[in-house]
């Protein structure tokens, strides 16, 4: 049973990386299309440091699983909670002190639209489920 729910647990991560790495160039575009150059950069790095910052939480948390490992699992979450807080707070103050120029705008909405992921990869994750 605890292995049915890790795999599930695992797709989830996966589809959400994944889906999250595929918004990375999509939010590029959208700035460029939409303003110019700068905005496509700051868009695309706003979108890179969520993707880093959840690919982090997703490795960290999904190390140990199982009924027999629930301490250890609850300590990975919070140990990966803790991580991508540090990556996000840091990326920014990197990505805002060094990269000129820079649309602060475009890189925050960078970042929402790949956060948003989180909210459409368990309805993609459920809707491959009913194909297979």
């Amino acid at each position: 049973m605890s292995q049915t729910s890790r795999l599930i647990d695992r797709r989830l991560a996966k589809a959400l990386v994944y889906l999250q790495a595929l918004m990375i160039p999509v939010s590029a575009l959208v700035a460029w299309v939409l303003k110019d150059s700068t905005a496509a950069l700051s868009a695309a790095l706003g979108a890179l440091l969520c993707w880093l910052a959840s690919c982090y939480f997703s490795w960290q948390s999904f190390r140990a699983a199982g009924a027999r490992a629930s301490k250890q699992v609850l300590s990975n979450m919070y140990r990966g909670l803790m991580g991508k807080f540090a990556i996000v707070i840091v990326g920014f103050i990197l990505i805002l002190s060094n990269v000129k120029p820079l649309s602060p705008v475009a890189l925050f909405c960078g970042f929402i639209l790949v956060q948003a992921m989180s909210w459409v990869a368990p309805f993609w994750v459920a809707r491959q489920q009913k194909r297979v």
